[in-house]
């Protein structure tokens, strides 16, 4: 017999023998494993990641407006945003267990914050009422519309499914990594004297499939009993006050920055704003549970999002005012409407939605969004043309 051909069935004997004694062990002593929910924690950790979020957007959206450019800016931040969400849901357990504030600061401050649903919304409505004044027949306009929609809808969720792929591939690599170390570490258990006992790991485990067919241990954190704290003061460790006091002095840096320093103000401000709007959308997100059919914490806060949007761009074409008044309306955009509404959490939604909810559940939000804009935006600039009044 082939020498390969035997160390691999060695292997794989040895293999399916750990994956038995380990489940078993399992079933005899399941683990206990508690992660405590601090919600007055985690509201401090949204903070920075809401204002790198808002940071990486902008500079994407900057980065990639340009003279020529073959696509729209925001569409690189929906996929960025998407991309890293992907990721956060295969390694959800992994940061439960590391520090339970992160996940769902990344999730929802983070990508929550570069990806957003009311831009997304205007985009669509500018291209089909033609805001930037090209020389194109109507119907010119509802292609550009279309093709805003489908082009950012197919990116996110390509940057969703990617996100997580590459997730699964760094799974594999360290599953593979930690197998090949406990079979030099010991002896091949199909031998006869050699079955001792159990080794006290505990690890739930799966088979994956390695290269040469060979099934080898796939070690997956187990899931977490999560236990609600509330707001409570409850188990607040040392760690957790610095995490409280990091996430104030990130806020206050940037309202210093926004009064202080006159560069770049409409991005300090945006920095400002977007908190709010992370910590709202958060909070709405707490009711996506109380409707069967659909989430109803994402889109209250996505239509929210996007009527304020709605009316902060009716302003600027209807309103004249000061430099700063302008200044401010850009940040609330950029930062409370951008960090309010969200394209990442949307798309992990209606993948995980059944078909026939997902369909509803996404058109109703594209429709009545873009009813919102029509409704408010719309009239005043069909009867009293296109010129911005605020621009920064």
């Amino acid at each position: 017999m082939d020498p390969r051909a035997e160390q691999a069935e060695r292997e794989a004997a040895d293999a399916a023998v750990e994956i038995v004694r380990r489940d078993s062990a399992l079933l005899r002593h399941p683990p206990d494993l508690t992660v405590y929910e601090k919600k007055l924690i985690i509201t401090f950790m949204i903070i920075p990641f809401a204002i790198a979020g808002v940071l990486i957007r902008v500079a994407l959206q900057r980065l990639q407006t340009y003279a020529g450019a073959p696509v729209f800016a925001l569409v690189y931040a929906q996929w960025v945003g998407c991309f890293i969400m992907g990721m956060a849901t295969v390694y959800k357990n992994d940061l439960f267990f590391l520090y339970h504030p992160v996940h769902v600061g990344v999730a929802t401050g983070l990508c929550g914050s570069i990806t957003t649903f009311s831009s997304w919304q205007w985009g669509i409505f500018g291209a089909f009422a033609n805001i930037a004044g090209d020389a194109h027949p109507m119907g010119k306009n509802v292609l550009a519309a279309i093709s805003e929609l489908l082009v950012t809808l197919a990116m996110s969720l390509n940057g969703y499914r990617t996100g997580r792929h590459a997730a699964f591939a760094l799974q594999r690599l360290r599953n593979k990594h930690r197998a090949y170390r406990r079979s030099r570490q010991r002896p091949p258990l199909h031998k006869s004297g050699e079955n001792e006992e159990n080794d006290g790991e505990n690890e739930n485990s799966t088979p994956v499939t390695a290269e040469h067919g060979i099934d080898i241990q796939y070690d997956a954190p187990p899931v977490p009993k999560m236990v609600s704290l509330g707001f409570s003061l409850k188990q607040i460790t040392l760690f957790d006050q610095a995490i409280v006091l990091f996430g104030i002095v990130s806020w206050v840096a940037v309202v210093i920055a926004a009064a202080v320093s006159p560069y770049q103000r409409d991005l300090s401000l945006a920095c400002v704003f977007a908190p709010v709007g992370a910590l709202l959308r958060w909070r709405l997100s707490f009711y996506n549970g109380s409707a069967f059919y659909f989430p109803a914490g994402t889109l209250a806060a996505n239509l929210f999002g996007t009527l304020i949007l709605a009316i902060i761009y009716l302003l600027r074409y209807s309103v004249q005012m000061s430099t700063l008044s302008c200044l401010v309306l850009t940040g609330l955009a950029d930062g409370f409407c951008g960090c309010l509404t969200t394209i990442s959490t949307f798309v992990v939604e209606l993948t995980i939605l059944p078909h026939r909810q997902a369909y509803a559940y996404g058109t109703l939000s594209v429709v009545v969004g873009q009813a919102i804009m029509f409704l408010v935006v719309g009239p005043f600039i069909w009867t009293h043309g296109i010129e911005l009044m605020c621009a920064v």
